[in-house]
């Protein structure tokens, strides 16, 4: 016989088991984005978190280039359902030159986004296994492959020249030396350690715009964490 009590436990479980059901379904549903739909998303999110500071920037012209140091400013980073930090990577003087905002996915193969904004520019990177898109002010570059970035009809813009010995990587464009990015191990440990060194004085039009998007990509991915 069923009873009064016994029927009010058995809808209370219910009720239970329907709300457990729901729960599971969102955040299931929430983990199944794809990618390709999130990484948009994100994108747009951590250049509305950037945009916010683009009038404390200072222009970063020919002469200055050399001034950008590896020290951050603003710094905010989360593990939070991935790595993603926002921030802007000063001058030697402290002087925000660009602003960052990077996600890292937890996926077993790698997958990021990173926008990253100057005075004049703004630059998107979509980080998957084999590749690099790179787009700047709205624009395709190119696409980043093995440490080459090649442009949309296929051919090489830039490379990067790693020197472990001496800790930087030459930046290559064409077949000339555009300029060298430090790191801070090895001789570049000074309390405001400069990220450029040697940078040439004569690259006309796209290649300050390929120099400074290799600059940008490499200095974020070694230094944000």
């Amino acid at each position: 016989m069923v009873t009064p009590e016994l029927l009010l436990i058995n809808s209370r479980t219910l009720v239970l088991f329907m709300v457990l059901l729901v729960a599971l379904y969102y955040t299931s549903s929430k983990v199944r984005i794809p990618l390709n739909k999130r990484m948009p998303k994100d994108m747009l999110r951590l250049k509305q978190i950037v945009n916010q500071f683009v009038s404390q920037l200072i222009p970063w012209e020919k002469n200055e280039i050399e001034l950008l140091s590896l020290n951050k400013v603003n710094v905010k980073s989360s593990q939070k359902n991935g790595f993603e930090s926002t921030g802007a990577f000063a001058s030697i003087y402290q002087e925000p030159l660009f602003s960052y905002g990077y996600r890292e996915y937890p996926t077993k193969e790698t997958y990021s986004v990173l926008y990253a904004q100057t005075k004049e520019n703004e630059l998107f990177f979509y980080e998957y296994p084999k590749e690099v898109e790179v787009l700047v002010n709205g624009a395709a570059l190119g696409r980043l492959i093995d440490g080459k970035l090649y442009g949309t009809d296929g051919s090489m813009l830039a490379n990067f020249l790693e020197n472990n010995l001496e800790s930087y990587t030459t930046v290559v464009i064409g077949n000339k030396d555009a300029g060298h990015i430090l790191r801070k191990d090895g001789y570049n440990n000074d309390v405001n350690p400069r990220a450029l060194d040697l940078v040439s004085n004569q690259m006309k039009g796209n290649e300050n715009v390929i120099f400074l998007a290799m600059c940008i990509w490499k200095i974020v991915k070694e230094n944000v964490r």
